[in-house]
């Protein structure tokens, strides 16, 4: 071990550079979306590879459904909302769904897992290649009645993981976003809430549901909301 730490005083100012970038370009975790993507030891649970005959952690803890407070959409050329389906991931018009979730979380609560679900627009024709995204921490203030492609909030990227969306999949995806739920922990009101970004393009994208107009009917109490609002993206958390 001395003998390395050695190495590495007297590396050279570029390679110390290189090793540094190598570190940053490691790919961020990706959940399975198929049972092939598991291995043949483990199947596909929830977007999580799990061994034959283990016991998800999921199954001893307490589901917590909970609807946007806010939702909004922004595309380049302002096109890809129709109603209540949004489209992302089109190469001709990049995209990107913004949403905010009001989720007070009492500090005895342990999060066992957060996922993002969405559910997809079957009315709309879906290319035949898969799509890409995941989500990422919001950065600023915004409003989603009021949101344009030039006007749209900053967003950082933390290397959440990556949900890759099959055209033979089923009508509900998930995206990880246990880490952004922990963050929102931390901040409390200073949180702006996570937005829907794509990592991969088609001709056609992907559709989902937006859900109804009045979204917000719920504000004061967003688990009620979700039972009311069928449809529309909604926050999944389990606790224990």
């Amino acid at each position: 071990m001395p003998r390395f730490h050695a190495a590495v005083r007297s590396a050279s100012p570029l390679l110390l550079g290189i090793l540094v970038l190598a570190g940053s370009c490691v790919p961020p975790p990706r959940m399975c979306a198929q049972e092939s993507d598991c291995g043949s030891q483990a199947s596909c649970v929830a977007g999580r590879c799990v061994a034959h005959g283990a016991t998800p952690a999921i199954d001893s803890a307490r589901r917590l459904l909970v609807v946007p407070v806010d939702v909004g959409y922004a595309s380049r050329d302002g096109e890809g909302h129709h109603g209540a389906v949004v489209t992302v991931g089109r190469a001709s018009d990049p995209a990107l769904m913004f949403l905010r979730f009001a989720l007070p979380l009492p500090p005895e609560l342990s999060v066992l897992e957060a996922y993002l679900v969405l559910e997809r627009a079957t009315s709309v024709d879906a290319d035949a290649a898969p799509i890409a995204i995941h989500a990422a921490p919001i950065a600023s203030a915004w409003d989603g009645a009021s949101l344009t492609w030039a006007g749209q909030p900053r967003i950082s990227e933390v290397g959440s993981p990556v949900t890759r969306v099959l055209p033979e999949g089923g009508p509900l995806v998930r995206v990880d976003v246990r880490d952004l739920v922990l963050r929102w922990r931390k901040r409390g009101r200073d949180d702006m809430g996570v937005a829907l970004v794509t990592d991969s393009a088609s001709a056609s994208g992907v559709a989902f549901a937006l859900g109804p107009t009045d979204v917000a009917r719920d504000r004061d109490d967003p688990v009620l909301g979700a039972r009311r609002q069928l449809g529309g993206p909604r926050l999944e958390v389990y606790v224990k």
